[in-house]
């Protein structure tokens, strides 16, 4: 479709067999999908200005969901995740440097369940087939239901990712049939998930032999434009 072509968007909810899921789908009449999950704090509306950014993004039809948590932001304020998070735990491994013991030595808790709500999600609502990614918590989730739910995309989009539960992780790459491409980006002065844990996490890939397009940036925790435009290049390469 070209650039003039109308743009349907529209909240919706998805029934699921726990809970409802709401989500914000852009419907661009298209035979492809791409659903990107938000960060912690942020909501389905954070990511979705991607889908306006270039033409070859009409191609798809775009799955926005909403974090499944509701979660204190600020004074009267609220947003959504998909796990909580202690934030000063956080700030505490931010400070002492203990921060891969924050999520590379464990599953986090609520992890497992929103994979299984997303999966049941993607499973009966998304049209095939669909690229799949998120940001920061959302990356993570992503990458969890590719290899854990054994979802099936035609590509991964890890955006400011880290590494969680290392040895499961390993474990599940070593006898996961899927090898389709990886796009990983990261600002190397990240503040909230470090950039040594990402680079890690690019090296577990590179050791089970995934296609991993990784892409460090000057910036902190953060998607720049030309971030954007690397992942244009990747999405034009490898779904072509």
């Amino acid at each position: 479709m070209g650039q003039g072509s109308s743009i349907m968007s529209e909240v919706k909810i998805f029934e699921g067999s726990e809970i409802s899921l709401e989500y914000l789908f852009i419907d661009n009449l298209a035979q492809s999908s791409i659903i990107l999950l938000h960060g912690y704090g942020a909501n389905m509306r954070d990511l979705a200005g991607i889908a306006s950014i270039s033409p070859i993004f009409k191609n798809f039809n775009w799955y926005f969901p909403d974090g499944v948590l509701k979660v204190p932001i600020g004074p009267f304020m609220t947003g959504k995740a998909w796990f909580p998070i202690d934030m000063e735990v956080l700030n505490r491994a931010m400070n002492t440097g203990g921060f891969e013991h924050l999520f590379a030595d464990h599953v986090p808790e609520g992890l497992e369940s929103s994979a299984l709500i997303l999966k049941e999600f993607i499973d009966q609502n998304v049209n095939v087939p669909y690229v799949l990614g998120g940001f920061s918590q959302g990356s993570m989730l992503a990458n969890y239901l590719t290899f854990e739910a054994q979802c099936d995309p035609t590509a991964l989009v890890l955006l400011s990712s880290t590494l969680v539960a290392r040895n499961k992780f390993e474990s599940r790459l070593s006898v996961s049939p899927w090898g389709r491409s990886i796009f990983q980006s990261h600002g190397v002065d990240d503040p909230v998930l470090p950039v040594a844990m990402a680079r890690e996490l690019k090296d577990v890939f590179k050791a089970y032999h995934r296609d991993i397009s990784y892409h460090e940036f000057s910036g902190g925790h953060e998607i720049p434009p030309a971030i954007l435009q690397e992942l244009i290049s990747f999405l034009q390469k490898k779904l072509s």
